[in-house]
């Protein structure tokens, strides 16, 4: 990843942006209500003028740009008693709670022999607890995303840490390359340990928790079949057992949120158009493009390379070492969250969805009418393609089973 540089505005937008400075405070204020939060913030950085123009008229500003941005969440953005706790971090915490709303919303398995669901619907207030628990862990992601961000802004020569590693720009480019990605990551582990080595133990049972939610969210799933579906190119299996590895940090993907952070999962549930047939998959291709990097291959050619037990990395030497070091981040966080006395149900969701379904029957038994569902839209799921194995083992069971109802119909007649 090369580092960041800064371009100078073009002519035409330094005019635009003296043309918008000039507009009446009023006007310019009416704009600003109807942004979406990311909208606002990137507003707050074009001028000084902008800025202090937002921060004296927030608590008229703040309230609307939050119902632009979340237009049916009630319960979100219950209105506040004192005007002055509409700020600028109370517009950014909204995000890691509406992640938590969907994630705690969209988790829902239904069982058809008993009609079970898990998941409680964002408008009911009895999951704020299992959600505020879940915005935590979406915060320590993003502290653990911006540590990979701040160490990939630096400079090379910020990074390497010797005169003899920089020679090798010149004699030879290809190890100067990979020595300035090694020693980067090595700074993001380092960093990023020392952040979980000061953090609560709650807020890393809250990660736990929150991570365990968000696995299930990459789905290989047998109905997952066909040239619709990407495969799974990043371990070992191609996804027969994705969810586990990626909690534990054993697969590559865990690396790659760990380095893209909310941002991803913020795309791809909310700032994007549901309608736009690449939305349900930004997840999923940008995973891919990543992973392959500037190697001309697609992942089905990738799959057919090896056997399923032959499994080959396209570059086994970086994603090693991005593997090996997410594997370090989440058995540190993981020890964390296990110190002192911890209970199954302390770093588990299940427990709080098998009491909501109970609540939920007695209100039912009680006439009460369901909570308004305002999250159906959200292109929750990343799907990708279910494995070649796994795959022709249901199509065996499958066909097993319809033999021994033919041989059960054919004893009766």
């Amino acid at each position: 990843m090369s580092p960041l540089t800064r371009r100078r505005p073009s002519p035409s937008r330094q005019v635009e942006r003296r043309w918008f400075d000039e507009l009446p405070e009023d006007v310019l204020i009416l704009i600003f209500s109807q942004c979406c939060i990311d909208e606002l913030l990137s507003l707050r950085l074009t001028s000084t003028k902008t800025r202090n123009l937002i921060a004296e008229y927030l608590a008229t500003i703040a309230p609307s740009v939050a119902r632009s941005t979340f237009p049916l969440n009630d319960h979100l953005l219950t209105p506040r008693d004192d005007p002055t706790l509409y700020t600028i971090a109370w517009l950014k915490g909204l995000i890691p709670q509406q992640l938590a709303a969907i994630l705690v919303d969209r988790h829902r398995f239904s069982y058809e022999w008993t009609g079970q669901r898990y998941g409680i619907p964002a408008e009911d207030p009895y999951g704020d607890v299992l959600r505020a628990r879940v915005a935590n862990g979406w915060c320590v992601l993003r502290r653990l995303s911006n540590i990979s961000e701040d160490v990939y802004s630096l400079h090379a020569k910020q990074v390497l840490k010797s005169t003899t590693d920089l020679a090798w720009k010149v004699v030879h480019p290809s190890r100067f390359k990979f020595e300035v990605f090694r020693q980067r990551e090595d700074l993001i582990l380092k960093r990023r340990l020392e952040y979980i080595k000061g953090i609560p133990d709650d807020l890393a049972k809250d990660y736990k928790l929150m991570f365990m939610l968000l696995s299930s969210t990459f789905r290989t799933s047998v109905s997952n079949y066909g040239d619709d579906y990407k495969p799974w190119i990043f371990d070992w299996g191609c996804g027969i057992d994705g969810q586990r590895l990626l909690r534990r940090g054993n697969s590559w993907l865990t690396w790659f949120v760990l380095h893209e952070g909310p941002d991803l999962f913020w795309n791809q549930w909310w700032t994007l158009c549901p309608e736009q047939p690449q939305t349900k998959n930004y997840i999923r291709d940008r995973s891919i493009e990543a992973w392959f990097g500037k190697a001309k291959i697609t992942p089905e050619d990738f799959i057919r390379q090896f056997l399923p037990r032959e499994w080959n990395d396209v570059n086994e030497k970086w994603h090693g070492i991005q593997r090996d070091y997410a594997f370090k981040v989440q058995k540190a966080l993981e020890e964390r969250a296990s110190s002192g006395f911890t209970d199954f149900a302390a770093v588990n969701p299940i427990l709080y969805f098998t009491q909501y379904a109970e609540c939920r029957q007695l209100r039912e038994e009680e006439g009460m009418g369901p909570v308004t569902e305002t999250l159906s839209r959200v292109p929750f799921h990343v799907d990708f393609r279910c494995p070649e194995e796994l795959f022709q083992k249901f199509c065996a069971l499958r066909e097993d089973k319809t033999q021994a109802m033919a041989a059960q119909t054919s004893a009766r007649a």
